[in-house]
């Protein structure tokens, strides 16, 4: 009879290990500007917020800058959540790559692994919030 266990080791060559190392430094490279961005983004939306409740300004506050801001903060809001988490979790599988192999550890290439699992599931579920958002909007608008 076949033995059907699965070993709990997985040993990589030096070349997947370096091509892994490589994708660390490039992912690393591509999350800090992709959450750079997405700081900008936030700046940018303060300021959008300070100068546009700004017009037509009335003594009783508000106005069509407030009203229309506070008509896009909920698409803001969104967007940034669903762009955030993907690049954050991307951030979070290099770091843990570099651990993983500055300090030989078989543990943080698991995590870093996770990392990167759930990367892909927030990407999957940005890409399904788009597409059930774009539906809405066209049904609606």
């Amino acid at each position: 009879m076949e033995d059907n266990s699965v070993s709990e080791e997985l040993l990589l060559s030096e070349g997947a290990k370096a091509h892994l190392q490589a994708a660390g430094k490039w992912v690393y490279v591509i999350s800090s500007i992709g959450l750079l961005i997405v700081t900008f983004f936030i700046l940018h939306f303060l300021y959008d917020y300070m100068s546009l409740s700004a017009w037509d300004d009335v003594p009783t506050g508000g106005g069509v800058g407030y009203a229309m801001i506070m008509w896009l903060l909920p698409i803001y809001v969104l967007t940034f959540l669903i762009i955030f988490f993907p690049l954050y979790y991307l951030y979070k599988f290099s770091l843990n790559v570099k651990i993983a192999f500055r300090d030989d550890d078989s543990e943080a290439l698991e995590i870093s692994f996770r990392y990167l699992k759930m990367h892909y599931i927030a990407l999957g579920i940005g890409i399904l919030a788009y597409v059930v958002l774009y539906f809405l909007m066209s049904k609606f608008f």
